[in-house]
């Protein structure tokens, strides 16, 4: 399965937010703003300007307003797999044609894990714990569970019931194969992709 993924930094960005929400079609607007932070509202902005440009670049039609969103919020297109995933300043967008896609990208900086003891299995903290790294490595089985909900459409609430073979590049569920790589970052981000084939 071919993915594609755009990025961009926000902090090398030369035009407002004003300007940069301007190229969005109203409806996205008050979603924009809904933010409470300027970088998250930015980072969202970036995403869906990201996600123009990726469907120019696979020549369909980049009216935003024929998104259609789930259930669970998840926007969605009739053409193409896309999903969107920002942290920092860092934002990016994935495309597929070929099967849904979930991604995530985090930051890597200090957490205190008594607040995510309930979404990991005792197994997954076993090996969290006794890691070289186990910062890092909370951050790689974080972003693959984020980016399996995402492939999914899951809500957060999701994130118990999965659990992770450290081994394994593949996640079952409901007896269908889910695939997951790393992606390349820089070395203080961790990023993941889960894809249908």
């Amino acid at each position: 399965m071919d993915i594609n993924i755009f990025r961009s930094q926000t902090g090398q960005l030369q035009q407002s937010f004003t300007q940069l929400l301007a190229q969005l079609p109203k409806s996205l607007h008050a979603r924009a703003l809904r933010y409470k932070s300027e970088q998250s509202a930015l980072n969202y902005v970036i995403g869906r300007l990201l996600l123009k440009r990726g469907l120019e670049f696979f020549g369909l039609d980049n009216d935003l307003e024929q998104m259609e969103f789930q259930k669970n919020g998840k926007p969605v297109l009739a053409e193409i797999h896309f999903n969107i995933a920002h942290t920092d300043q860092e934002v990016i967008c994935g495309f597929s044609k070929e099967g849904s896609l979930g991604l995530d990208l985090e930051k890597i900086k200090p957490i205190d894990f008594g607040n995510f003891t309930a979404l990991f299995s005792q197994k997954e903290w076993t090996i969290i714990k006794s890691a070289a790294d186990p910062i890092r490595t909370f951050y790689w089985f974080w972003t693959r569970k984020e980016a399996i909900i995402k492939a999914l459409g899951r809500s957060l609430n999701f994130l118990h019931q999965i659990e992770l073979d450290a081994s394994s590049d593949q996640f079952i569920t409901d007896g269908k194969p889910w695939f997951l790589r790393d992606m390349i970052a820089e070395q203080n981000f961790v990023g993941a992709v889960c894809c249908e084939a």
